[in-house]
């Protein structure tokens, strides 16, 4: 009988006050969508940043005179370490018709080297883009007058770790992960006040039925409880609306595009639903806090 009167209560408040509940279920959906649309922006600048730091690789140089034994241990070296997500050794040969490929519209370089020029390399593909300086250390570089690095460990000449660009681009994700974050927190606290303020003028338009109540012996909880399961009921259809309006961003705005840019990497279906979780907790966690902080007032009778 009590979950009986809850939802009735629920559902009469929602009916005499449909264009209060109408303006909290558009104020829950656009603070929804923002904050999942932060959301899917940063994942797709981490799509963006994935794919170029993809193709950044860090270059360890081995002594011409460097054993097959010196070069396992390097190799050893580097696999073990966490930031390594592959470590490729490549030959002179290798080398050498690499070389061929990248200055193929340039013959006067290649007519000019031979294939014992080239030196030989491991190759290292980054698992994570931000602990590059593993490499380094791990081999006992330190940075000399001209900002050459120089190493300790037996059969490696030099490292080539790009460490302008992977600062630079470290820099940037973090910068944008932070900045993102910082947006979504501003459109759930202004999705709170906005329904909370939404939510109040329902009460108020209540005020005399919940002072009513209170001098009957209603607890506060026998009132709050429907305003809470109404404030909720707005959220989540606000947020239903968020989800469904993101998907038809994607499907109308991302797909279009990604015909049109090939070699941009762009957020899939996958990625939408992913955000989906994180727009309902939120949408809980507004109507909570909205209707609690909401209906304080109206509870002192």
């Amino acid at each position: 009988m009590r979950v009986e009167y809850y939802f009735r209560e629920t559902a009469s408040g929602i009916r005499r006050n449909g264009t209060i509940a109408f303006g909290a279920v558009m104020t829950a959906f656009i603070a929804l969508f923002l904050f999942g649309l932060a959301l899917l922006i940063r994942r797709e600048i981490a799509l963006v940043i994935e794919s170029i730091t993809g193709n950044v690789q860090v270059q360890v140089y081995v002594d011409d005179n460097a054993s097959a034994e010196t070069i396992d241990q390097i190799h050893t070296t580097l696999a073990q370490l966490p930031a390594v997500k592959s470590a490729d050794f490549e030959d002179k040969a290798a080398a050498c018709a690499r070389a061929q490929a990248i200055f193929q519209s340039n013959p006067t370089i290649i007519e000019n080297t031979t294939c014992s020029t080239w030196p030989r390399s491991f190759r290292i593909t980054l698992a994570d883009t931000s602990q590059y300086a593993q490499i380094p250390a791990a081999l006992g570089c330190e940075p000399d007058a001209t900002g050459q690095l120089t190493c300790t460990q037996p059969g490696v000449s030099t490292v080539r770790d790009w460490r302008d660009v992977l600062d630079r681009l470290s820099a940037i994700t973090t910068a944008v992960s932070l900045g993102l974050f910082g947006l979504s927190v501003i459109m759930l606290i202004s999705a709170v006040v906005l329904v909370s303020n939404t939510l109040r003028m329902g009460m108020f338009a209540r005020r005399k039925e919940i002072s009513i109540m209170r001098l009957v012996g209603a607890t506060n909880w026998r009132i709050r409880v429907p305003f809470l399961i109404e404030g909720g009921s707005e959220a989540l259809l606000g947020a239903g609306l968020a989800v469904i309006t993101l998907f038809l961003g994607k499907v109308f705005v991302v797909d279009q595009l990604a015909g049109k840019i090939v070699w941009l990497p762009l957020v899939r279906n996958s990625d939408v639903l992913s955000v989906l979780p994180w727009v309902l907790v939120a949408a809980i966690f507004v109507a909570a806090v909205a209707g609690t902080v909401g209906m304080r007032r109206y509870l002192d009778v």
